[in-house]
């Protein structure tokens, strides 16, 4: 079974921004045989602090690298302009060393985005098709 990691924003966004595209992404991929692996699962987004001190970072960044490292391929949001996204990028160069397929939705067109993907989209339709596809 192939496996997918939705990367993407989820400091300095709505918990809503952060959740709807990844569960948009699941019920999507699910069905045509896809294991999704979603870093907001079991997280209360809505509560105080989640990105800065609800947790501790060891447990939120070993969790998402065991997730990137059980991955066949990477599916990350970057749509955003007004955000820094350092976790996506961070996820995306551990991804890019673990030889995983690295796919990327928002249309990004940064240099170091570009650099460790394989391929960038304009919307995760494009994106999600282009996996089933592929992958399917």
């Amino acid at each position: 079974m192939t496996t997918v990691y939705l990367a993407g924003a989820i400091d300095k966004v709505t918990p809503d921004f952060a959740i709807e595209w990844r569960q948009e992404a699941k019920s999507f991929l699910e069905p045509k045989g896809f294991e999704v692996l979603d870093p907001t699962a079991g997280k209360d987004l809505w509560k105080p602090g989640v990105n800065t001190v609800a947790y501790e970072p060891d447990e939120i960044i070993t969790a998402d690298l065991k997730m990137i490292s059980a991955a066949d391929i990477i599916l990350a949001e970057i749509c955003r302009r007004d955000i820094p996204y350092h976790g996506t990028s961070m996820e995306l160069v551990y991804a890019c060393e673990w030889e995983k397929a690295v796919y990327v939705w928002g249309g990004c067109q940064s240099y170091w985005v570009r650099y460790h993907s394989d391929k960038i989209f304009e919307q995760l339709l494009q994106a999600l098709d282009y996996i089933a596809h592929y992958w399917g």
